[in-house]
Order: structure tokens, then sequence, then C-alpha cells
């Protein structure tokens, strides 16, 4: 077949049809000694994999945990991490993925919100988990096969998303509506036992749960990268080592790995069978190159979904000979058994081309939010999600997105509530009123008050993850108002930048300007202060990646990312990238203790 032609589902389904975990059992007993997972330099075979969740099942059961039950995970991307999600899923209790990189305060608030007694967890995280019952994995329990105990109707897991309350919300997800995703996923990619799959997204981004089994129902391999940091070189290094044929992430964590093989002709990206991006737009004109290039014989996949309808609702298939069949990318098709309609404000169905709320109805609607019986029932309507998406079908039977019908955005892949971040704002006590805007990939908070920006910073970092923290903040002595006396929140968007001030500088010469006009590139708006930090200049992880590959090329010196982290203003980076840089013993030892400084905060899950 053609690398580019269109499949045909198999006859016979890649997952067994009684329960979709026991896949996972039957590869294990004929393939026992396969390699399931890699994970850093260690392999784990099907038959070890099987042997661990087995344990973590019997010691859940052995708890009194089972059906009805949610259990929290507490681990990073490990064989720790997969065998529990498979241990409680075997229990016939559903599991809640709760990343230990998150601030300790949003971390108890997903515990409360979800309403968890117990989380599963080393023993050096533990503490992270304050409130509940701990478990941790006992290499020395029974290890008998342990039986799938899962109800009809039961969940398989639950979600956080941003919530527009000031709390993160749980979104639930069934067995069934996660078996319909993963049977058109193995089948609709023809995945199966060649296929390795790379996952760099963090376990409580609602993408990442498909490619955690998928892999294993299908026979295929699961590569776990197991650091936080985002790292171009090395993400292209396990691509290409590991011969990785499916990467599933945001399009914003993509676009650099193409810019990133682009020299050595993609040879990194040459056995990539599948890109499925999602979470925001896709950008033809920064995937065209690698996508018409000889060497590549991948599809892109423009997948779209919220995390309340299983992930995945529609999705659009992409390669060199289609790519300009749409003047845009469209959102696709529905997935097997899912139905989406374009509606109106009485939730009537419009008819093609009219503009409406995409809403969606089928074998993926979730259950609703846990223990928020209000705001499922304002969502979840007679068996229909209520996206807040505006789009609209078109004749040919894909959708086109539109935009939002409310504040809800997605920055850099994350789906973000603005409201969450208001209330955090509003929560400090030099802050009179404040409103957060998104521009981009970028976002805003303008603030009535006189709290300095990294007062403010700090103040969302006890309470939000990284992707929620504002990169730029801007004073504003009053908000204009709409005519019936609420904030005009268009007017502020469009002000915004009169708002903005430029702290005095001096001209900067040689490597630092070279360096300015990169990040000026990189970020998107013009950089003349050589003393600014990169990450107030609204800088991400993915940024600093892009722009660590451009600086080695830009000076031919190798230095490893985290010397960006230690150095982040161009000044910094400049004078340490100089030929006449002396590295003294106590200039090493400081630039080791910045990096990890900046580290710790900074991290964050990639998505994306």
């Amino acid at each position: 077949m053609p690398p580019h032609a269109e499949h045909v589902a198999p006859a016979v389904p890649s997952i067994e049809p009684t329960h979709w975990l026991q896949g996972f059992d039957r590869h294990a007993r004929l393939h026992p000694e396969k390699i399931a997972l890699v994970n850093g330099s260690r392999s784990f075979t099907y038959a070890a994999l099987e042997t661990h969740s087995n344990r973590i099942a019997q010691q859940l059961g052995d708890s009194g945990i089972g059906a009805g039950d949610y259990v929290g995970s507490g681990f990073d991307r490990s064989v720790d991490l997969i065998a529990t999600l498979l241990g409680i899923l075997k229990s016939g209790a559903a599991y809640v993925p709760l990343d230990p990189g998150y601030p300790q305060a949003r971390i108890e608030r997903m515990i409360a919100s979800a309403g968890l007694e117990t989380v599963i967890t080393t023993r050096k995280l533990a503490s992270s988990f304050p409130g509940v019952k701990i478990l941790v994995p006992d290499e020395n329990s029974p290890a008998e096969k342990h039986p799938i105990i899962r109800a009809a109707g039961s969940p398989a897991y639950a979600i956080f998303t941003s919530g527009s309350t000031g709390q993160p919300k749980a979104a639930s997800v069934f067995d069934s509506g996660f078996a319909n995703l993963l049977d058109w996923y193995g089948s609709s990619l023809a995945l199966g036992p060649d296929d390795r799959t790379l996952v760099i997204s963090s376990p409580s981004f609602d993408l990442t749960q498909k490619n955690l089994f998928a892999p294993l129902l299908t026979g295929g391999t699961l590569v776990l990268d197991g650091l936080q940091t985002y790292d171009i070189p090395r993400i292209l290094a396990l691509i290409r080592d590991h011969g990785i044929t499916l990467l599933n992430c945001t399009p914003s964590a993509f676009y650099p790995l193409v810019e990133g093989s682009a020299a050595d002709g993609y040879r990194a990206l040459a056995t990539l069978r599948f890109a499925v991006l999602g979470g925001e737009p896709v950008s033809i004109p920064r995937l065209r190159s690698w996508l018409e290039h000889p060497s590549c014989r991948a599809e892109v996949v423009n997948s779209y979904g919220p995390t309340e309808c299983t992930d995945i609702c529609l999705f659009h298939r992409m390669h060199r000979g289609n790519i300009d069949r749409f003047p845009f990318v469209p959102l696709g098709r529905e997935v097997p058994n899912v139905q989406v309609t374009i509606r109106d404000e009485a939730l009537s169905i419009l008819a093609d081309g009219e503009t409406g709320e995409l809403c969606i109805g089928g074998a993926c609607v979730g259950g609703g939010y846990l223990n928020d019986p209000e705001r499922s029932a304002n969502c979840f309507v007679n068996g229909i999600y209520r996206s807040g998406d505006l789009a609209k079908r078109l004749p040919c039977g894909n959708f086109e997105f539109r935009g939002r019908a409310d504040y809800q955005v997605k920055v850099n892949g994350f789906r973000i509530e603005l409201g969450e971040i208001e209330i955090a704002l509003n929560g400090h006590g030099q802050v009179r009123e404040a409103v957060v805007t998104a521009h981009g990939n970028k976002l805003t908070a303008h603030v009535q008050g006189t709290a300095t920006a990294a007062d403010l910073r700090d103040h969302l970092s006890e309470t939000l993850p990284a992707y929620m923290i504002p990169a730029e903040f801007l004073t504003v002595e009053a908000f204009p108002l709409t005519p019936n006396g609420k904030v005009d929140r268009k007017a502020v968007a469009e002000t915004h930048c009169a708002h903005a001030t430029r702290l005095p500088h001096e001209s900067p010469a040689g490597l630092e300007s070279s360096i300015l006009a990169l990040w000026s590139e990189i970020l998107g708006q013009p950089i003349v202060d050589s003393s600014a930090n990169f990450f107030d200049l609204g800088g991400s992880s993915i940024h600093l990646a892009v722009a660590h590959v451009r600086l080695r090329e830009m000076t031919g010196r190798d230095f490893p990312i985290t010397d960006l982290f230690a150095h982040p203003s161009a000044r910094a980076i400049a004078t340490h990238l100089s030929p006449r840089q002396a590295a003294t013993t106590s200039h090493i030892q400081n630039r080791a203790r910045l990096a990890r400084a900046g580290l710790a905060a900074f991290q964050r899950p990639i998505q994306r």
C-alpha cells in the first residue's frame, strides 16, 4: 500500500470486543517476552508489566477498592505509572492522574474536588498528596493473574480541566467511550506489533491517555520520555534511536521537532507513520516542507475533541497529496459512533454552512464532572455535550472551526478558563480587579492595584500550573465598560498594547544583539532589553528549546539546555557563551545551582 493511501479498517478489530483491557492480557499471554515498554535505559516485557499490574490490582482489592471508586495516580512518565493505571482498571476502579509537578495547592484542590481517598505513588512523592491514604506499589505482594472486574457503564478515568469558577474540574470518561476511541485509533491508524509510540505529554493531559494504552492493546511498544524538560535534540534522538512510528502532541510541541530536523533532511523523523496533533489549530506552512520532503512517509492527523467527550470526536488526515484540498485545516469528520451537530442557542440543529455551537453526542460522551451536578447539567443536555466552540459543517461533511463562544481559550495546546486565573489574581491583597486576555499563545494579565509583576507571578505559582501563569502583567487605571456596566473584554484585548511600559535599556552589541534578534523572531515581538528575563517576556519551554537549537547553530557551541535556565537574559547568555568566559569552579557550581532553580520553577507537562 502506498504510504499515503487511505487505510480501510481491518475486518478483525485490533482490540477484543469483550473488554478492551483483554487486548493487553492477550498479548502478554501470547508474546510474554516481547518488549512492551521502554523507559530511559530500562525496558519491560509484556509479562513483567502484566505481573506488576496484577500486584497493584491485588493491593487495591485488599484495600477494599473496586467498582465505583476513583483512585489517584501520582507518577511521572514511568513504568510504575503504566502498571498502576492497568492495575486500577483491572480492580474495577477508575483512575485520576495527578501530575506531581503541579503546585501543591492545586494538587490539594484536585484531590478535594474529585473526592479522592486513595493515591498510589512512590514513597519519595508521598508528601505531595496530603490528606489521603497512600499506597506504594509493593514488589513483594502476590502476582497471580488478576481477573478484569469491570461493571457495565463503569468510568475508566477522570481528567482535570481548567475551571471558570476558579476551581479545576474533573471530567469523567466511560469505559465504553474509551473503548470506542481505542478501537478507532488502533484500526484507523492500522497499529500493530511493529509500531512504537513515543509519549512526551503529561500523564494528566487528556490526549495522553489513548497513547498509554493503544500500543499495549495492539502488540506494539510504548516509549516514555521520562524527563520533564522539553529538549528538542533529546526528543529527536528518541524518535530516531527507537524507530518511533507514532507521536501524539500539540502542534506547538511538534513544530520545533520539524524545524529542528530540517538541517539533516528530516532524517530524525523518517520512521514516523503518523503525527497526531490536537489541542490547537494546525499550521500547514509550518509542516509543508516536511510533508513534501522525499524522506517523509508520515500523515498528519488533525484531531479535535474535548476532555468531556473522550479526547477525539473529529479527525482529518493530511499528507502531501491533500494538504491544499482546503484553504484551512478542517476539524474533519466524526469518529465512528460519534455524532456532531451544529446548533443555535435553543439547541436546534442548523443547516450546513451555518455557524453555531458544536455539540457532541454518541458513544464518546462522558459522565460529567465529579461531584458537580449543577455544572454537569449546564454542559450535558439531553445526551449531548455543549462544547462552547463555534463551528460549521461544510457540504462535504467536514467541520470548520470558527472560534470560542465564551472566555475559554487554548494557549500552547492547553485549554484554559481565563476566569480561573482572574480569580487567583483577585485573591492577592494588592489587586483590586484583574482581567486576563489571550493573544496568540500568550496570556496577558491587566491589573488594577499596586502589586508588582514579580509578586503576582509568585502568587499565581502557588496555585496554578506554569502554563496558566500570564507572560505579561500590565497595570491599568480603569477598565472600559460595556453599556450594561460589565468590563468590555474586547476593548481590553484590543488596547492592551497601549498600556505596556518599556523599561530603559542599553543598546546591545555583538552576540547580545544577535540573541535579541533571535528572541524577537521566536517570541513574535520586538525584544530590545538585554537584561530582560526570557520567561518574563513570554518564553515557554518550547520557545526555549527552539532558542537552544538556534543558539547552538549561531555560535557553533555545544552546550546543555540547562545553561539557558541558568542565564535567562540575552546579556547573561551572551557573556556565558563568549570565548573570553572563564569557567571557574565557582562559576560552574553557581551555574548548576541556578539551572536547578530555573528548572524547578519552570517545569510543566508537555502537550500541549
